[in-house]
């Protein structure tokens, strides 16, 4: 009877500290969604800020343009194109210019045919065919219209208006402004009160200077970091893998990250500016709130607890009821649930009886000793069996409450996958767990599979993974990971069509799942890139598997006779890496294998 007053106690205590979990929870989450909307909020704010401030940008120098035409020296000499003189009658207007807009540093003139007649801020530098290297200047000799975005050029990468100069409707050249993103961060922090850092796609960056010491975020560059901001964006680099609103904690501060597209002179986003402000610590008050809802349901359970044991004196001398309302609450959750001493089952609910069809948990335990009998294999270790690392299943599952327990069974010739949660309960030398099967069968093959090629994605792969590289650690065995793409996969696309390029990607996947051992993972993890986990693999085998997966799909004709190659990154895991580490280094090695000529092996 004793033990069955501390079951009722645990039960209740449990449904109390699931209510104040939800509560808590759902707080919490109200107040992100609060900080989500002001992130919204400010995104809006600076993003308007910055629009209006191009377009004084704009306004501004096509004014200043229209002065220079209009001086009848500085235009005749723009006519005959002479540079010595036209630098000096701009030289006193340049100098004005800067003192207006400090955050000039490009003021050049451009010939029709291409060439630079006059750099006023670098005016040694003249009669290049400056419009070969740069697409904005071929734009304005061909469209002879009002242009602005942002480029790079010798000054670096910079806004630039460009604004076209007529004699008698005749075009005969322009006058380019320019303001440096540097220089655009200063004047946004004084508007905004923002640090804003400019980060350009890689494709966009590099024609003319070789950037150093910039930041890599997906697909975009940092531009002139501010050494202020250096260890706060590689803070975030650490975090995310591209960059969009969001909040970031670091040096015992909260920060919220916001970002605007930046364009070039046809309208195409080519960066983004990203903003940073600091914001009030959403986790002090988190961590707040759910102290407080620890020591609200400490003290409910310990009011349970003692109106159970009032309750329980009064009545364990007339009934048996505390074992008639456990058994009633079990009854009363959808999910199968048993209580188990770890050895044999010792209660369970009608659903685990009405699965199982037993009409009674003796009739169930006179023909089985465990539950774990049903249990299967799957195509991973992640399914539980009856003895897991020389434990049992429930010693196994209590040693590790950090791992997502998941159990296979088939009744019927309907298997179904389980969600395994355990509570333990001790009492002087006795030990009780409660299991709970939740079924996770559809949810588990929507959110695990690839719709695509049917093969695991990417969340699938990361949460085998995880587990397998612990193992790996703890048992010092071998953990290899095969990394490749499809080479030329746009091209295919663009050529074939987008139906080929999917019946190209099943294909693949097809192709080497059927290379591939039952414990290894092939898993699709995004576009045209798949990853191969081989564990207890060494490197050589893994060499020699990726080699021999190339070649076959080199050799292999499919739609139309058309041949496809691969290029391959091998790589496993060392005993100083962390399972991030070896998937950028893995990564590394199959953008190496690009970049020697693709279709190859690079471990």
């Amino acid at each position: 009877m004793k033990s069955l007053k501390l079951k009722i106690i645990f039960i209740v205590s449990f449904i109390i500290f699931m209510v104040s979990f939800v509560v808590t929870g759902y707080t919490i989450i109200y107040e992100k969604k609060q900080s989500q909307l002001r992130i919204a909020e400010a995104h809006k704010s600076v993003t308007t800020t910055y629009n209006e401030s191009m377009n004084e940008f704009v306004n501004f120098f096509q004014a200043r343009a229209y002065e220079f035409i209009t001086d009848k020296e500085i235009f005749r000499a723009i006519i005959a194109k002479n540079h010595d003189e036209l630098y000096q009658l701009t030289q006193e207007k340049w100098r004005v210019l800067q003192q207006e807009n400090s955050h000039l540093i490009v003021l050049q003139f451009h010939n029709s045919d291409g060439t630079s007649l006059l750099r006023v801020h670098q005016p040694t530098l003249y009669g290049d065919e400056i419009a070969k290297r740069r697409e904005m200047l071929l734009e304005m000799h061909s469209k002879q219209k009002l242009l602005y975005g942002f480029e790079e050029g010798r000054a670096g990468f910079v806004f630039r208006v460009l604004v076209p100069i007529f004699e008698a409707q005749k075009y005969i050249g322009a006058i380019e402004f320019g303001v440096s993103a540097q220089n655009l961060a200063g004047l946004i922090k004084h508007n905004t009160n923002f640090d804003s850092v400019f980060f350009t796609h890689r494709s966009y960056i590099g024609k003319f200077q070789e950037l150093k010491d910039a930041i890599t975020i997906g697909d975009f560059v940092s531009l002139n970091m501010p050494e202020a901001l250096l260890p706060l964006i590689n803070r975030y680099q650490k975090l995310y893998t591209t960059l969009e609103n969001n909040f970031i904690d670091f040096d015992e501060h909260s920060y919220y990250l916001t970002t605007t597209q930046i364009k070039n002179y046809k309208g195409d986003a080519i960066g983004l500016l990203v903003f940073l402000n600091q914001m009030d610590d959403l986790n002090d008050y988190i961590r707040s709130l759910a102290l407080s809802s620890f020591f609200i349901t400490l003290t409910l359970i310990l009011i349970v607890t003692t109106i159970v044991n009032i309750l329980y004196n009064k009545i364990s001398s007339r009934m048996n009821f505390q074992e008639l309302f456990s058994q009633a609450i079990l009854d009363a959750i959808p999910s199968p649930i048993i209580v188990t001493n770890g050895k044999e089952i010792i209660l369970a609910n009608q659903t685990f009886l009405l699965y199982f069809q037993y009409k009674t948990i003796e009739g169930f335990k006179k023909e089985h000793q465990c539950v774990c009998e049903y249990f299967e294999e799957g195509s991973t270790d992640e399914f539980l069996l009856p003895k897991v690392n020389d434990k049992t299943w429930t010693e196994y599952v209590f040693d590790h409450p950090e791992v997502n327990h998941k159990a296979k069974i088939t009744m019927d010739e309907k298997t179904t996958v389980f969600d395994v949660k355990l509570s333990a309960l001790q009492y002087k030398q006795e030990s009780r767990y409660v299991v709970v099967f939740t079924d996770i069968s559809s949810l588990q093959s929507i959110s695990m599979n690839d719709p695509l090629t049917g093969i695991a994605n990417r969340l699938h792969f990361g949460m085998v993974y995880e587990h397998l590289s612990v193992i790996a650690k703890r048992e010092h065995s071998d953990l290899g990971i095969i990394f490749f793409d499809i080479d030329h996969f746009k091209s295919i696309n663009d050529m074939h069509g987008h139906l080929i390029g999917d019946f190209i990607l099943k294909s693949i996947a097809t192709l080497v799942q059927h290379k591939t051992r039952k414990s290894d993972i092939l898993a699709r993890w995004g576009g045209e890139e798949f990853i191969i986990l081989l564990p207890n693999t060494p490197l050589e085998n893994c060499i020699t598997i990726a080699e021999g997966m190339r070649l076959m799909i080199a050799n292999q004709d499919f739609e139309n006779s058309l041949k496809v190659t691969c290029s391959f990154g091998v790589a496993t895991l060392r005993s100083n890496e962390s399972s991030h580490e070896l998937l950028q280094r893995v990564d590394s090695l199959l953008y190496e294998a690009k970049e020697l000529g693709r279709n190859q092996v690079v471990f």
